[in-house]
């Protein structure tokens, strides 16, 4: 391996039981099976370097190490120059896989000028979801944050005031910070956000035993803005392979594509990658060296990869997410 660059990176999923949890995903991917014992699965971490829920690579020289622990030793290695002028020492992305067999609480996440450091913008990516299921985005015309607030301190469900809408596979929601949102029964999605966690609840359906609300902190850290939209994939076919751009913001660029045969792909140099299958199993190879990502297994290039070969068991669909780089100030398409 050549010194100060790191061979493709896989790491485990790391199950995170929820009292909501669902058991569609590992029928789905490739997950391991979690401990019963503990409740149901509500999310995968796939790729976290969050104190107490890092995620650890599997396989090859640094075989059990965590993200935190690399990020530690080395974080111009996992982010390059720029990105650590960027973020600091902190690394900048989540990467989760929600499993859902009742609805998440009605909630919402501050920014970081509300919360300095868990400012949390992020996206779902459905990728499969019942013919019923439905999740709430926004609210409806004519409703505002304070009235969601307001009913849920009277302890009368808000549903009423938001704005519902059909899951199915393949659609793609952005949620800045601010918006009140719910995940419905029934669906798997990959949720791709900025690294923080922290989750201001407003209504949580009866659910016992009952679990802390955070009414003031949501009525003053919802946004004024209640109308996020549904994003449309943009193609671009002047890339090879092709591929959809599925999201662009000041936190992350987030691209699908489709590989059916070794494909060759490159690191800018500026920023490190995050590759996810969600079809197939796949071996990436770079100079560093190789590892297998089996799917639903996040895959981690260093910004000084450079070329790298991806090659997929079968036709796979390929997300691949990045860091926006420093400049960057575009919106969503």
């Amino acid at each position: 391996m050549r010194s100060s660059v790191l061979p493709p990176l896989t790491f485990a999923p790391l199950p995170v039981h929820r009292p909501w949890g669902g058991d569609r995903a590992r029928a789905l991917l490739d997950l391991p099976a979690p401990d019963a014992a503990k409740g149901p699965v509500g999310e995968w971490w796939l790729l976290s370097a969050r104190e107490q829920t890092s995620t650890r690579v599997v396989g090859g020289p640094l075989d059990g190490a965590t993200l935190a622990d690399l990020m530690a030793r080395d974080a111009v290695a996992l982010l390059g120059a720029c990105g650590v002028e960027r973020h600091g020492h902190r690394f900048p992305l989540l990467l989760k896989l929600l499993d859902t067999a009742e609805p998440l609480s009605v909630q919402l996440h501050p920014s970081d000028h509300a919360l300095p450091g868990e400012g949390k913008t992020e996206s779902w990516y459905i990728v499969d979801a019942r013919d019923d299921a439905t999740f709430w985005l926004g609210l409806r015309d004519a409703a505002t944050a304070a009235a969601v607030v307001e009913a849920a301190r009277r302890g009368t469900s808000p549903e009423s005031l938001l704005a519902r809408h059909r899951a199915q596979g393949g659609l793609l929601a952005h949620l800045p910070p601010g918006t009140i949102h719910a995940l419905g029964a029934g669906i798997v999605a990959v949720e791709f956000q900025s690294n923080a966690d922290t989750t201001w609840r407003i209504w949580d359906w009866g659910r016992t035993p009952a679990r802390p609300l955070h009414l003031d902190e949501a009525a003053r850290d919802a946004s004024t803005d209640q109308q996020p939209r549904l994003l449309q994939a943009a193609p671009d076919r002047s890339r090879s392979p092709p591929c959809d751009h599925l999201v662009r913001c000041d936190a992350y660029h987030v691209e699908r594509m489709e590989v059916r045969a070794p494909t060759h792909l490159a690191t800018d140099g500026d920023r490190c990658e995050i590759l996810l299958s969600l079809t197939a199993p796949m071996r990436v190879r770079s100079e560093a060296g190789a590892t297998v990502a089996p799917r639903g297994h996040a895959l981690l290039l260093a910004p000084g990869t450079g070329d790298y070969v991806v090659t997929p068991d079968a036709p796979a669909e390929l997300l691949r997410f990045l860091p926006s780089p420093v400049a960057a100030r575009r919106s969503v398409p």
